[in-house]
């Protein structure tokens, strides 16, 4: 049976959900067997600027490269993103902890949904990985991220990681999923 699930990703102010904001959202809705795992392919995306209300610390625009004035008076098809979040059975981000906080306090809807999270859900350091980190498992896969650290491509990366085979011929999806059961 073919499902729907949404792979997000935020870059913002700071690190706390309570204090800090989100500056860019980028989602991923794609379509895959709950069974197997496989994936059949992204059915809808979207990317966004939100405009924080005030200047963007320096130390989180080393991170992703945005400042102040890249999303100065913009804001989110908030249309749009609940649109995705309708269609989707979960929401899954690598590292979800960090993710989830701050797409649900903008967007409540999504407390409904189950999270997953794509960094601890695998078992990375157990399959031989150094890290669990999304840049570092992209560099082992083979997978050329265009821009790190802003949100469309580390959701659209993070889904091609998951759409990897392992030895066995499973998807890494696959034991996300075996985490929901």
């Amino acid at each position: 049976m073919k499902l729907k699930a949404c792979i997000a990703d935020v870059e913002t102010t700071g690190l706390s959900n309570t204090t800090d904001e989100v500056i860019e959202l980028g989602l991923v809705l794609f379509e895959f067997d709950h069974v197997s795992g496989e994936v059949y392919g992204v059915v809808d995306e979207y990317t966004g600027l939100r405009d924080p209300g005030r200047p963007i610390p320096a130390g989180a625009t080393e991170a992703h490269g945005l400042t102040w004035d890249d999303v100065r008076g913009k804001m989110l098809d908030d249309n749009a993103v609940r649109s995705i979040f309708a269609r989707s059975t979960m929401m899954i981000a690598h590292n979800a902890r960090f993710d989830r906080g701050f797409i649900e306090r903008l967007y409540p809807e999504t407390r409904r949904l189950p999270w997953i999270c794509s960094m601890d859900g695998v078992a990375w350091r157990n399959k031989g990985f150094p890290s669990k980190g999304l840049q570092e498992l992209l560099r082992h896969h083979h997978i050329v991220a265009e821009a790190a650290h802003r949100a469309l491509d580390d959701a659209r990366n993070t889904l091609l990681l998951l759409s990897q085979r392992q030895g066995d011929g499973r998807t890494y999806l696959s034991d996300l999923l075996a985490r929901l059961k």
